[in-house]
């Protein structure tokens, strides 16, 4: 009896609770260093390793799978294009980009395909558990040195990249402050500890910092954050 459940379907009950992960990378030795790495931690578990986008498409038609851990360049179906026909055919299935590259327009095309996530292949191994255990309840993760990449990619919003904290927002100088420090995942206490106020002050902050620009979630702060060119 396969009493294996996504993690979002089994975290209220008692049963076991397992983050399914098929690696996709045409580096025979990476996809194994990194099966080997994940299956040492609880609640993940690497189901399968493909080489590129098409056998991750194949995989998906007869396997159970969680999350996609992909690299973004791999022959005859790369990770950009692999991520849009897994939107289309599995939806509930996410995939994490785990890459070396750091460009400008892979990082704004993956994102358009409807990635959960984006870690640096140079991540250290707590980074990468992280991002696999906030993209399996529901949040997208990327890492710091992309979320600082994609605050300089210029858009409608943000035509120069890296705008000022003086530009036009709807914000105080401290709620900029406190948006930031969300942004690099930091709780209300590390915050608190920052700026020498209360954990309680920081959450309330926290909400009304959502209330002003429309959010329910830290995801929506950074998304937010990152349009309006606010994060350094």
């Amino acid at each position: 009896m396969n009493l294996r459940k996504p993690y979002l379907n089994c975290i209220y009950d008692s049963s076991p609770c397992f983050n399914r992960v098929l690696i996709t990378d045409d580096h025979h030795l990476v996809a194994d260093s990194l099966s080997i790495l994940l299956n040492t931690v609880e609640n993940i578990d690497v189901v399968g390793m493909v080489s590129n986008g098409w056998q991750a498409i194949n995989f998906l038609e007869n396997n159970e799978v969680d999350i996609i851990l992909a690299d973004l360049h791999m022959p005859l179906l790369n990770g950009i294009d692999m991520t849009i026909r897994v939107r289309e055919q599995f939806p509930e299935v996410k995939v994490i980009i785990l890459t070396m590259s750091e460009e400008a327009q892979s990082i704004r095309d993956a994102l358009q395909a409807g990635i959960y996530g984006y870690v640096m292949k140079s991540a250290e191994r707590p980074e990468l558990i992280k991002a696999i255990r906030t993209v399996a309840e529901g949040e997208k993760y990327f890492s710091e040195k992309i979320v600082k990449k994609l605050a300089e990619i210029p858009n409608e919003n943000n035509p120069n990249g890296r705008a000022s904290i003086e530009d036009n927002t709807p914000l105080t100088q401290r709620e900029l402050e406190i948006l930031r420090l969300i942004t690099q995942d930091l709780s209300n206490i590390e915050i608190g500890e920052k700026l020498g106020i209360s954990s309680t002050t920081v959450e309330t902050h926290r909400r009304n910092l959502m209330k002003k620009v429309g959010v329910s979630t830290a995801i929506g702060l950074m998304r937010w954050a990152l349009k309006h060119g606010l994060v350094e």
